[in-house]
């Protein structure tokens, strides 16, 4: 594979496709970790984001655009164009099935022969840089697959799904650490690390280093917020601390009110009553609702602090005078995380042996672990249904920002997908797409047009862990696994029900059998394995922790143990072979 990753940087060296005649742009690339559709306040959110507004305003804001359901196959298919099962990253590698390693397409890593965008900007002189989460190199133990090996120049990266954000410390058992790597090494986290703001001062410290050099850089921002475990300075908690007193109900119907009045949802469309099978706020004590109600103020400080970060980061080019030349994208991975940590035994278990807390006057300092559980998850995904790892809207739909030169401000409501961002920058750069990748150029949606990027004969496959979605023109098939789906194909026309309110599986069975036709199809092509109905992630992360921690721990033990006993073995013989000519030269 090595082989065939050389060959394909030095064609592509070689015989580089057709570079723009323009002066090349910078690039910045911002991804936000688990952030739901209206969190951020062009979008109809009720935190303070007004950098990121800022860019929505210059630039084009992308109201339909999805991505997958889980963090390392979005990330994988956002920097390569591919889709996820020819990156290497099916699904997330914590839960990956290991016996589906030696599978092509299932390494649990980010393949050679599939090319970054910073390894296709190369050839055009790009200079690339990363700070803050890759996962894409198997929690650092594929030293092939880290961004410094994958065409950036220069990074400070987190190869996990997460991690403290002050500190080392790990966020789940899977990893005893948080993997930590500088240019390709492992490394260590400053003194005063919190890594929104470290991410920023880092990537101004790569820029200016090479500042002198004349030519344009990629950057790509990707923060740990909004991620679990969810912590911020105090300064920003303390902002929010009475935002949320009126539970979850109450904001995923303001959060639809203010996404219709800013035209991300049209006003006479219904959503899901997402909430009615969910706990009701009005049953909850006082002593949870108000941990819950803080640990909302942590979520929305968190936010609101990688804002000001992104802030200093455009002051930085604007003085710089970079600014005009930058293009910027500005999106997420998946859904908001809907996921209550403390439901899982295992987890239970290692958080008592951890530095970590849930001590309400301390919450979302540096010691303390957050998360805002499934309701109020589902309130931020609003006006969609569901969340993180679910192929419902509310897992897909996210946020997504361009701007910069020749891009026109406005709103655009066509289909756009993960893939396309790599093929809008290759066509920006070198006017037209690499050939590996499958997505759309958005180029035409930049410059103002509102015609549809994808065809209506056109359909878009997706699965991961074992939850599937197809999209053709208006309408969409999906099939979420339990407890949150049945394991069934639903269909829905998004274009007249884009809250996915009305399952037309049985009054549109011919509809139906098409795009599922149309799924088997992506399926094969793509190489997707079907994962067996009993298969459940929580129970295949315990496993694939025990033999990541602790079954090389067991052989080493096995192999000193044999070394051991063959080494008293062989000296018993000895002394008995010399025990034994002793008493024949007695004789």
């Amino acid at each position: 594979m090595k082989s065939l990753k050389f060959l394909l940087v030095t064609f592509f060296s070689l015989f580089p496709l057709s570079i723009h005649p323009d002066n090349k742009p910078n690039i910045v690339l911002i991804l936000i970790d688990d952030l739901g559709l209206t969190d951020i306040q062009a979008y109809g959110g009720e935190i303070s984001t007004p950098n990121m507004d800022s860019l929505a305003n210059e630039g084009m804001l992308f109201t339909n655009y999805h991505t997958t359901p889980e963090c390392a196959p979005s990330r994988a298919m956002l920097l390569t164009g591919m889709d996820n099962h020819n990156t290497g990253i099916p699904m997330i590698p914590e839960v990956l099935p290991w016996e589906y390693r030696n599978t092509p397409g299932y390494e649990g890593y980010l393949r050679d022969d599939a090319l970054t965008i910073a390894e296709i900007l190369k050839p055009a002189g790009y200079r690339s840089y990363m700070t803050g989460k890759w996962h894409l190199a198997f929690g650092g133990h594929e030293t092939a697959a880290l961004p410094f090996n994958r065409g950036f120049d220069k990074t400070f990266i987190l190869d996990a799904t997460g991690g403290n954000n002050f500190s080392h410390h790990s966020y789940l058992p899977y990893y005893l650490e948080s993997p930590w790597f500088k240019n390709g090494r492992e490394t260590e986290l400053p003194e005063d690390f919190y890594s929104s703001e470290f991410f920023v001062d880092q990537m101004i410290e790569f820029i200016e280093e090479d500042k002198e050099m004349d030519s344009p850089f990629f950057a790509y921002l990707s923060f740990q917020a909004q991620h679990i475990p969810l912590q911020a300075p105090q300064e920003f908690i303390d902002k929010y601390l009475s935002t949320y007193e009126e539970g979850w109900d109450i904001l995923r119907e303001q959060r639809k009110n203010k996404a219709v009045e800013k035209e991300i949802f049209p006003p006479d469309k219904k959503i899901v009553d997402s909430m009615s099978t969910l706990d009701t706020w009005s049953a909850l004590d006082r002593e949870n609702k108000k941990m819950i109600i803080k640990s909302m103020a942590v979520f929305a400080g968190m936010l609101d602090a990688m804002d000001f970060h992104i802030g200093r980061f455009i002051t930085y080019l604007k003085k710089e005078g970079l600014y005009e030349n930058t293009i910027f994208i500005v999106t997420a991975d998946n859904g908001p995380e809907g996921n209550d940590p403390s439901d899982h035994a295992p987890w239970r278990k290692w958080f008592k042996t951890t530095i970590y807390d849930r001590d309400y006057e301390t919450l979302g300092d540096q010691d303390s672990y957050v998360y805002i559980g499934t309701e109020f998850a589902q309130a931020m995904a609003s006006p969609s249904h569901l969340f993180k790892f679910h192929m419902s809207e509310g897992g897909l739909r996210v946020p997504l920002i361009i701007s910069g030169p020749g891009i026109q401000k406005g709103k655009n409501h066509n289909f756009a997908f993960v893939t396309d961002i790599a093929a809008t920058l290759s066509d920006i750069v070198f006017d037209d797409v690499d050939e590996r990748i499958i997505g759309k150029s958005l180029q035409n949606s930049l410059a103002g047009s509102k015609e549809k990027n994808y065809l209506d004969s056109d359909s878009v496959g997706l699965e991961v862990t074992g939850n599937s979605a197809l999209f053709k023109g208006d309408f969409k098939i999906v099939k979420n696994r339990p407890p949150n789906g049945s394991n069934q194909w639903e269909l829905f026309n998004l274009s007249k029900d884009p809250g996915e309110t009305i399952n037309l599986a049985k009054s549109m069975p011919n509809k139906l059998l098409e795009l599922i036709g149309e799924y088997e199809a992506y399926a094969e092509m793509n190489g997707v394995i079907e994962l067996p109905l009993d298969y459940e992630w929580a129970a295949e992360m315990t496993i694939n922790t025990f033999k990541r921690n602790y079954l090389p721990l067991i052989w080493k033990s096995v192999f000193f143990t044999v070394l051991v006993i063959s080494f008293v073995v062989v000296l018993i013989r000895r002394w008995r072979n010399a025990k034994n000519l002793e008493q024949e030269l007695n004789k």
